[in-house]
């Protein structure tokens, strides 16, 4: 009986205050953490997003401060308990509270009534979708003025397949609404125009975008990248873990990645993250470009086969470990002896070693992922795509190749257009 009844007084007081007040609120110290999630896809994330949801919100119960949490949720068209794309806001102070209210906790701890608890504000979105750069900015620009705050961090979850662009098919850049994306150079143009100033950090829950052409891409708009440069596990982070992090005022970038790595180990899956501190990218971009420049005459020679690549299926060979790159170029422009290597790549070690502040993996057969295995030891954090041009893998992904000269930063930085191909 009293299990009923608190229940009942949950969805009352919630019912009766759950919308988001129109009024501007004060601004709030320290930072907020924004989550922009999209399941809408052939391939639903819907009970894995909605299960990433409830996590945030038990670690909110717990954590010892108060805080803020919005997370703007795009359900599956036709079956969520969510039939419209709405946000949600979670204020918790500190003492078990959420939203005025007793954490829910045991089995009443559902998606549902995390829902019923939130203060919401809904979008009749028509025919435009998640994934609209202009829907997008009016989303991010919401949250701010829902809970101004001295700085903000971002999750994005949802599919994404890392730089490639979205059209050239199978892929699906960042965000999967009914087949709609958005690609990473315009993500960075949304979150510019949406934040005046950079962001703590975006977390890609999400697949492929640990890689230096995504964390080139942002380097203008977020202070930090977290990502995976994998395929990740339908699971996603362990927010009930991480979140807790997210909020300190010096994030603890190496316990995310540990902890991220340890819930995949436990559940028997497979994973890589890492940590691009992205004011480094610049740095990381010119000790590429000058390696490359020094050793271009070995390029046509390197066995792409030696590399440690990313990719499976379909994705096989769209991203190469940078430094196992250099390491294979080094051999073939001569560099053989192990110190004479080690040597010769250091700028290119020196510049990933300010670039990828963080980094884990599950390496080794027993976390064999699609015929792809990771070796710990050649793990730099990150990878990048080597052009068609030097690459047989990929020389007739003429999609791909033509994207990547046109519109990917990275491609220019790093001077794969002066190359000279012997």
């Amino acid at each position: 009986m009293k299990k009923w009844l608190y229940t009942l007084l949950v969805i009352v007081l919630a019912a009766c205050s759950n919308e988001i007040p129109e009024q501007q609120p004060a601004k709030r110290s320290g930072r907020t953490v924004l989550a922009y999630l999209i399941s809408n896809s052939p391939k639903s994330l819907e009970g894995n997003l909605q299960d990433n949801v409830v996590d945030m919100y038990m670690a909110l119960a717990e954590i010892k401060d108060s805080c803020t949490l919005l997370v703007f949720y795009r359900p599956q068209e036709y079956s969520s308990y969510l039939d419209v794309p709405t946000l949600l806001c979670f204020d918790t102070d500190g003492r078990g509270n959420i939203n005025n209210l007793p954490a829910v906790t045991g089995t009443d701890l559902t998606f549902e009534s995390v829902c019923q608890v939130a203060q919401k504000k809904e979008y009749t979105m028509n025919s435009q979708i998640a994934t609209d750069p202009v829907v997008m900015e009016e989303v991010l620009k919401d949250m701010q003025k829902i809970a101004p705050s001295d700085s903000y961090g971002l999750i994005l979850g949802s599919h994404a397949s890392g730089w490639m662009k979205g059209t050239s098919v199978p892929t699906k850049a960042f965000g999967d609404d009914d087949g709609y994306n958005i690609d990473i150079p315009d993500l960075a143009n949304v979150l510019k125009k949406s934040f005046s100033e950079k962001l703590d950090f975006v977390l890609f829950d999400a697949c492929m975008m640990g890689t230096a052409e995504v964390g080139y891409e942002l380097k203008e708009v977020t202070s930090h990248c977290i990502a995976s440069v994998m395929e990740t596990p339908v699971y996603g982070f362990p927010y009930d873990r991480i979140l807790p992090y997210l909020y300190t005022e010096n994030i603890d970038y190496s316990a995310v990645c540990h902890e991220f790595m340890s819930f995949n180990k436990t559940n028997n899956l497979w994973g890589t993250c890492a940590v691009m501190d992205c004011s480094q990218m610049e740095n990381l971009a010119s000790a590429v470009k000058a390696k490359l420049s020094e050793w271009q005459d070995a390029l046509s020679s390197v066995s792409m086969q030696n590399v440690q690549q990313y990719g499976v299926n379909s994705y096989k060979y769209f991203s190469y470990d940078v430094l196992d790159f250099f390491r294979e170029l080094g051999r073939k422009s001569g560099v053989v002896k192990t110190t004479d290597l080690n040597e010769a790549i250091a700028s290119v070690q020196s510049a990933l070693n300010q670039a990828v502040i963080a980094k884990d993996c599950l390496s080794g057969v027993d976390y064999d992922f699609e015929g792809l295995t990771i070796d710990g030891t050649r793990f730099c954090g990150i990878g990048m795509y080597i052009p068609g041009e030097y690459n047989r893998y990929v020389a007739n992904k003429t999609a791909w190749n033509d994207y990547y000269e046109q519109s990917i930063s990275w491609y220019r930085a790093v001077g794969w257009a002066d190359l000279k191909l012997n």
